[in-house]
């Protein structure tokens, strides 16, 4: 009976204990105004990723609609144009590192069609305290490295295309070289092929090069995208004060771009280094020279999906390690996957 008493007792204790928490939350200063804070204004939902409205942002949208924005028209210089991506995946975790492996990817279009593609890897990287040491890495820099996952990938990527780039850069002339991602110095490139030498190799060989990233975590951006989104015809806005009083170690001009006529195009971010200083130019022979696709350049698109893993292939992977390399494979469990079943992954 006594036990009976109790489990009342303690479900009326938490059931008050949640009115009080709903209560007293509902009336927070967070959560009391909501309703007046956001009536008749625009809103975007949003499922974890960077989006740009495609109509008028409103409020913030509104006072940049008359910002100057630049046409890009198509100039019929041919020039080849390289696209490099890549791709990292953790093969193995080793018991003082980890087993990785990173697959790089150029892709080259010409006169307004993709003609051609080369793929770099898989390459194998065992990453632990020891081959970190030799690289002479910053210590903090390599505990980041060694004990995250997210890092440890990065950090390849970054050093495959770096290295990639350089080379590029330095066998090609009268180019354009399209990069994945901003032109940012990065704390994980090598200083034997790191963002500044690519650049001098591009001017040196009369190379451009040019940085586009889909998206961007820099809010005013999206606002500013506005002039673009309603323009009908190719065209660019600057924003160098904007990125260069934010990020420190850019290289180039930045800009965003809508590189199709299609009106609800997608809106980039660029940042370019050409060679003779002509931005138009650049971006002209881009466009010449470039399939565009949904406002995204092809050769950027096909080398991701070359660069990317195929099950067949990571499934290789693994059987050649262990089919060539001693080692001991140990059981494991998903915890997450154990905990909430596998629809849960």
């Amino acid at each position: 009976m006594n036990n009976q008493l109790n489990l009342h007792d303690l479900e009326s204790n938490i059931e008050s204990m949640k009115k009080s928490l709903i209560n007293s939350f509902s009336n927070s200063y967070f959560c009391k105004d909501y309703k007046n804070l956001i009536e008749n204004k625009k809103l975007v939902f949003i499922d974890d990723e960077e989006s740009i409205p495609i109509q008028n942002w409103g409020l913030h949208s509104e006072k940049y609609t008359n910002v100057k924005f630049h046409r890009i028209e198509p100039i019929g210089v041919e020039k080849l144009i390289f696209g490099i991506d890549s791709s990292c995946i953790k093969i193995a975790e080793v018991e003082d590192g980890g087993l990785y492996a990173v697959k790089g990817a150029i892709c080259i279009s010409f006169k307004g069609k993709p003609i051609a593609h080369l793929k770099i890897g898989p390459l194998l990287f065992y990453i632990n305290e020891e081959v970190l040491s030799n690289l002479r890495f910053d210590h903090n820099i390599s505990k980041l490295i060694l004990f995250n996952d997210d890092y440890a990938k990065k950090f390849l990527r970054v050093n495959i295309e770096r290295y990639i780039q350089y080379w590029i850069t330095k066998l090609v002339s009268g180019s354009i070289i399209l990069v994945d991602g901003s032109l940012k110095s990065s704390v994980f490139e090598n200083d034997f092929y790191n963002i500044s030498k690519i650049i001098e190799n591009s001017v040196l060989n009369r190379n451009s090069i040019v940085g586009i990233s889909k998206s961007s975590k820099i809010k005013i951006l999206k606002y500013m995208s506005y002039p673009l989104i309603k323009s009908s015809i190719s065209s660019y806005v600057e924003i160098n004060s904007i990125i260069r009083s934010l990020i420190s170690k850019s290289h180039g001009e930045h800009l965003l771009v809508k590189l199709s006529s299609n009106e609800y195009s997608n809106i980039l971010r660029a940042d370019v280094v050409s060679f003779d200083n002509d931005l138009n130019n650049t971006l002209g022979t881009l466009l010449y020279n470039e399939l565009i696709s949904k406002g995204y350049p092809s050769s950027l698109y096909l080398s991701h999906h070359v660069s990317i893993f195929s099950n067949t292939e990571l499934a290789s992977i693994k059987s050649f390690i262990k089919s060539n390399y001693c080692v001991k494979e140990i059981a494991h469990e998903n915890a997450r996957a154990s905990v909430l079943g596998t629809a849960w992954r």
